[in-house]
């Protein structure tokens, strides 16, 4: 009887174990994914010179521009550009309808002007709409430098995006220092 009672207890010492297993992992799974460490960061290490990307803006309000809260990163866009000289490079664009558009004034919180395409031009060195929504043909004239200068007379220059790039990430830094 001895052995069968040390059997018993050694299987019920299994199952208290795998239990409290199970309930450690299930419990980390229903938390949902850790919270990443530091900055909000955009993988940018497949980015060659003379080539851009989307990308989304960080939903944190310490990494966007003055004046606007977590509830407007989905009005924005990022635009991340490296240059031939391989200088990586991030400007905020607006966002309206799920399509990019051009800067309406010198803020990113200012509503954008409708294109269909916006994107950069290596070969011209510069940034512009290539295809203007319908009744928005004027916007064909706006043009920025490659750096985010402006090309055209009375257009704002490009809302850069703070931060910089640290082994193949763009890691964004707070917009207003102490925020």
């Amino acid at each position: 009887m001895d052995e069968r009672r040390a059997l018993a207890w050694a299987l019920r010492a299994m199952v208290a174990l795998a239990a409290l297993v199970g309930l450690t992992f299930g419990w980390r799974y229903a938390s949902g994914p850790a919270e990443p460490d530091g900055p909000p960061s955009v993988r940018v290490l497949k980015l060659l010179p003379g080539t851009f990307m989307w990308a989304d803006a960080p939903a944190d309000a310490r990494y966007l521009p003055a004046g606007l809260a977590a509830a407007d990163a989905e009005r924005l866009k990022l635009l991340l550009l490296r240059g031939e000289d391989g200088v990586l490079r991030a400007f905020y664009l607006p966002r309206s309808g799920g399509q990019v558009g051009l800067p309406g004034g010198a803020s990113p919180a200012s509503p954008g002007l409708p294109c269909r395409d916006v994107a950069p031009d290596f070969g011209r060195a510069d940034i512009a709409c290539r295809q203007a929504a319908p009744g928005f043909e004027f916007a064909l004239r706006h043009r920025w430098a490659l750096d985010g200068s402006s090309l055209t007379p009375g257009t704002p220059a490009l809302a850069a995006v703070h931060g910089r790039e640290v082994d193949g990430d763009w890691v964004f830094e707070p917009a207003v220092p102490g925020r």
